[in-house]
């Protein structure tokens, strides 16, 4: 089994319900593929280091899954790609499995307003 951790950038002008909708279809999609969602957090809005599609903040969602399928991150960044709405994305192998966080964590938590 093979353990990958994906960091995911939504647009910021995106309210709680349509992130949860990415969100949910991020997690569809990492299992429409065989892959199993270990862990989903919502690291909020947040400013760029550069802008993206003339954006300077975005939302940062984390996600660990785990997989057989070796083409799976493949499929999964090209479908982020052609997402509407998801600004960048990166995959990283992890050496081993990630160590389980408590249930409170895993929910989607609201992104905090940043004046």
């Amino acid at each position: 089994m093979r353990y990958y951790e994906n960091l995911f950038i939504v647009n910021p002008n995106y309210e709680h319900d349509k992130l949860s909708q990415i969100v949910e279809a991020v997690n569809a999609e990492i299992t429409r593929l065989n892959g199993i969602v270990l862990y989903l957090e919502d690291w909020g809005k947040r400013r760029l280091a550069y802008p993206i599609e003339k954006h300077r903040y975005g939302n940062y969602i984390l996600v660990q899954y785990e997989t057989e399928n070796s083409k799976l991150n493949n499929e999964i960044e090209a479908w982020m790609g052609l997402t509407a709405g998801i600004l960048s994305c990166i995959t990283v192998q992890l050496e081993e499995k990630p160590a389980p966080k408590p249930e409170s964590e895993i929910a989607l938590k609201p992104a905090e307003e940043i004046i």
